[in-house]
């Protein structure tokens, strides 16, 4: 049966060295849409499942490695049509991506040579991104672009400045400080309307604007460090740092807030669009469970966002659950129980959940990839029986260990191409079609 398995993965990969010719639609693919319980293709009424993998390329510009797939210069039509040549071929629907927004002081992303004509964003990266989605339109694959944080040239950086919240810290502004709230809101709005601008009726090849591909809180940073002292959410409560009751509700209910200004963002240049959020799992930083951020030494100071609560206070349309099997005794429901999914006595998901980040790290599978591509297969199964089930599930990746091994660790990690398509040979649509059994 092993054997039998990566024969088929190298069956399945069999056009990785060729460019199968493109074909057009005459019309924008069908929106996706999300009745709170599954995501659906407006055009039939069918249940829509994505399944596919996270298409990534980084760079490294002497300051730090950063996502690169869309940037001018460096962006590749080729590459980027080979990968989705191929899904298409395997079945596969959905392809996630990374839009880089750029940082403070280093030159890349969208907040270099901002234009008037894409609303304070670099153009160029604009129409990369543009072509991309055209061309996965035209292999019928939906883009699931994720979107971290925001552009900050003077624009934006203008907008955050207008109201800070001193009492908060680090990365935590984004989602407890109403100016950095609304430069993101701002962002969203008109990358959005951007993107509408240049793709026309392909705009609903977008399958959901990603707000963040993991929201999580700092807990070695202002309001969380201390257990002492009040803040007050961007929702106008006070809440006590002493009390873990309030430190989590602080947290909770300030996503909440800042996920629905976001939405607020996409909808008003794109009012039928899917918004979703990305998060990986308390179990993810040795956390067994929402605490209220309480700081540990044995865990990493990180605490995720709170996926039920943003399901069910907020105007989120599915939320990106994250999951990498690590330590001995590791299970998928084990895993997305320190988050709340499936746990017992805690209520389900009031959204949709799929697995947008399904990774396997080599050495967890002692660097055996047939190993990788069964847990793979079954971690798959598993999850479609946790909470109400995953919806949908996206490799962690399609072959940036191949690309860039030497950045951000992914040479640790299997990806959907490696050793002829092995990993492919167990989760490619054609091969598996009811990704449940």
């Amino acid at each position: 049966m092993l054997r039998t398995a990566v024969v088929a993965g190298l069956l399945l990969v069999g056009t990785l060295t060729g460019l199968a010719p493109a074909h057009a639609a005459d019309a924008g693919p069908s929106r996706i849409r999300s009745d709170g319980t599954r995501l659906y293709d407006t055009t039939t009424n069918a249940t829509f499942t994505p399944r596919g993998a996270n298409y990534i390329r980084l760079a490294d510009d002497g300051h730090g490695v950063f996502h690169s797939t869309f940037e001018p210069g460096r962006y590749s039509p080729t590459d980027a049509q080979r990968m989705l040549n191929q899904l298409s071929h395997d079945g596969y629907n959905t392809v996630r991506v990374f839009v880089d927004a750029g940082t403070w002081n280093f030159d890349h992303g969208l907040d270099t040579d901002p234009s008037p004509d894409a609303p304070w964003l670099n153009k160029a990266y604009v129409d990369n991104l543009a072509a991309f989605i055209d061309a996965a339109a035209a292999d019928h694959v939906y883009v699931l672009p994720t979107f971290e944080y925001a552009p900050m040239n003077r624009h934006y950086a203008d907008i955050a400045g207008g109201t800070r919240n001193p009492n908060v810290g680090g990365t935590n502004s984004w989602y407890l400080d109403r100016g950095m709230i609304a430069a993101k809101k701002a962002y969203l709005t008109n990358i959005a309307a951007a993107l509408e601008d240049e793709l026309g009726v392909n705009r609903t090849d977008i399958l959901s604007y990603e707000i963040d591909n993991e929201v999580f809180w700092q807990t070695d940073q202002a309001p969380f460090a201390t257990m002492s002292g009040t803040v007050v959410g961007v929702d106008g409560i006070t809440y006590d740092m002493s009390a873990p009751a309030d430190r989590q509700q602080a947290a909770d209910a300030s996503l909440v807030w800042y996920v629905n200004q976001a939405v607020q963002g996409v909808h008003a240049a794109d009012p039928d669009a899917l918004v979703s959020i990305g998060m990986f799992t308390n179990n993810a930083v040795g956390r067994t469970g929402f605490d209220g951020l309480m700081a540990d030494p044995n865990t990493r100071p990180l605490s995720p966002g709170n996926p039920v609560a943003i399901a069910h206070w907020s105007a989120i349309d599915f939320i990106d659950m994250h999951t990498y099997p690590w330590g001995a005794g590791y299970t998928p429901a084990g895993d997305l129980a320190s988050s709340d999914l499936g746990r017992p006595g805690v209520e389900p998901m009031a959204k949709p959940y799929l697995v947008g980040e399904l990774g396997a790290r080599k050495d967890v599978y002692g660097n055996d990839i047939t190993s990788a591509a069964l847990d793979l297969r079954d971690r798959q199964i598993q999850t479609c029986h946790i909470d109400r089930g995953a919806q949908g599930w996206l490799l962690w990746t399609y072959d940036t260990d191949q690309v860039n091994p030497d950045l951000a660790g992914q040479g640790d990690y299997y990806s959907l191409t490696d050793s002829g398509g092995a990993i492919n040979g167990q989760l490619a649509p054609i091969v598996r079609p009811d990704p449940c059994r």
